[in-house]
């Protein structure tokens, strides 16, 4: 089940507001209760000096406790005017008090001046219910002010989050990923790497469907021109009016058929290589330049051409043999076709610091800096080159080489006796540069 990115950081921000929120609510209840109770002290030595003002004969009148009210329910006594109250008992002490008395909990100020004594009292019940109202007046605010705040942070999270769901929409109503480029700007700065490893992935998958398309369009080329020359040829077999001519009309068929019999196995090859894995394994480099030479030999003593090997003491390395065994095959029959008859062709194997190089070192008329590159690509054939092929042999070795990590790459001799040389260098071998002293 997937979460909502949006929703937790609207939840994680809300729970934050409301805890925040609750905290201060909380000091501001504390802090408006103690301050009301303080005004309601300060309300009643306000009452007892506004009564020793006027200790006259006004004042003494009866139903002095008029002062008492249904909401503050103040008791006023002046001394000796009046009669002490009963509750008051012995608390004749100057200052403020509670006292528990039969008529309930009381707060009581005593206040001196002169032959005057005034006793100021109020129910604790309603000191308590004037500043209970008076802290949730002064909380209400506070309170209301907490869904407004998760409604506002909900509001702008969405907002932000608008054109990733703008983004999302256009990715999803996306037929093909050859249309036009998304140029998903505008982002939040967090999303926007995600966003640009997006639109380089759809890159790159463009370029490589734009490369398989026309990959196929030159396999399906390559494929007819065979497949029509063998229609022909098996039409004028049919046409052979002795068994002499016919054998002699059959020699271009079977060579047609084992053009088309080599294409379609390396079409197969390359599409193997490219989804195959690449499993390690340790290789003795030495026994697997052998085992390749053994394979060519025929073709090369057929020709005329001196094939050999030049290769030190390895330590085995860890690599995929058959895929590194396809790179110095396809590299030792292109050499194979280039080479003119009495030519050498050399597989030397040395050490590297970091790994291992393998050469394949020809006697043929090598290539063109220029063109070295574009020998790569699919079916690409050198040009005043009248060499049978079909110009996949350096495209398998370079996928295959890319998918075990390795580097292949052209070089001219260096002994001026013409030629080429595909050096391909291995990753992670374990052999160490021998002493040339």
């Amino acid at each position: 089940m997937t979460s909502s990115f949006q929703r937790r950081l609207v939840l994680h921000l809300g729970v934050a507001v409301v805890g925040l929120g609750l905290l201060a609510a909380a000091a501001q209840f504390v802090l408006a209760w103690r301050e009301l109770r303080e005004s309601q002290d300060d309300m009643l030595r306000q009452v007892a000096m506004l009564a020793l003002r006027h200790p006259g004969h006004e004042m003494s009148a009866p139903g002095r406790g008029g002062l008492d009210d249904h909401d503050s329910r103040i008791h006023l006594a002046m001394l000796p005017i009046d009669p002490a109250p009963a509750w008051l008992g012995s608390a004749m002490t100057p200052g403020l008090r509670t006292l528990d008395t039969r008529a309930g909990r009381m707060r009581v100020l005593v206040l001196r001046q002169g032959p005057y004594t005034a006793v100021v009292a109020q129910a604790t019940d309603a000191r308590d219910e004037l500043a209970w109202n008076g802290a949730l007046r002064a909380l209400l605010p506070s309170l209301l002010l907490v869904p407004l705040l998760i409604g506002l942070i909900r509001r702008g999270v969405r907002r932000e989050f608008e054109p990733v769901v703008q983004a999302a929409r256009r990715l999803e109503a996306l037929e093909t990923v050859q249309g036009p480029s998304l140029e998903l700007r505008d982002m939040p700065a967090e999303i926007q790497p995600f966003v640009d490893a997006i639109e380089g992935l759809l890159g790159r998958t463009r370029e490589l469907m734009r490369q398989q398309q026309r990959f196929v369009a030159d396999a399906a080329h390559e494929l007819r021109s065979p497949l029509t020359a063998l229609a022909l040829q098996a039409r004028n077999l049919r046409h052979a009016k002795s068994l002499d001519e016919a054998r002699l009309r059959l020699v271009p068929l079977e060579q047609g058929i084992e053009r088309a019999r080599k294409l379609s196995e390396q079409l197969l090859d390359l599409a193997r290589i490219e989804s195959a894995d690449a499993p390690r394994e340790s290789v003795d480099l030495a026994a697997l330049g052998r085992e390749l030479l053994a394979m060519h030999f025929p073709v090369a003593e057929q020709r005329g051409i001196d094939l050999g090997m030049e290769a030190a003491d390895l330590p085995p390395v860890a690599i995929s043999a058959p895929l590194l065994r396809t790179v110095l095959g396809n590299a030792i029959d292109n050499a194979l076709k280039y080479t003119p008859a009495g030519g050498e062709i050399t597989l030397r194997i040395a050490a590297l610091a970091d790994g291992a190089r393998c050469e394949i070192i020809d006697s043929g008329p090598g290539i063109e800096p220029n063109e070295r590159d574009q020998v790569f690509k699919p079916f690409h054939r050198l040009a005043g080159q009248e060499v049978e092929g079909t110009g996949l042999g350096l495209a398998i070795a370079r996928e295959a080489a890319r998918r075990i990590g390795a580097r292949i790459s052209l070089h001219a001799r260096d002994d001026q006796r013409g030629g080429l040389i595909v050096r391909v260098d291995l990753p992670g071998g374990r052999a160490i540069v021998a002493d040339e002293s």
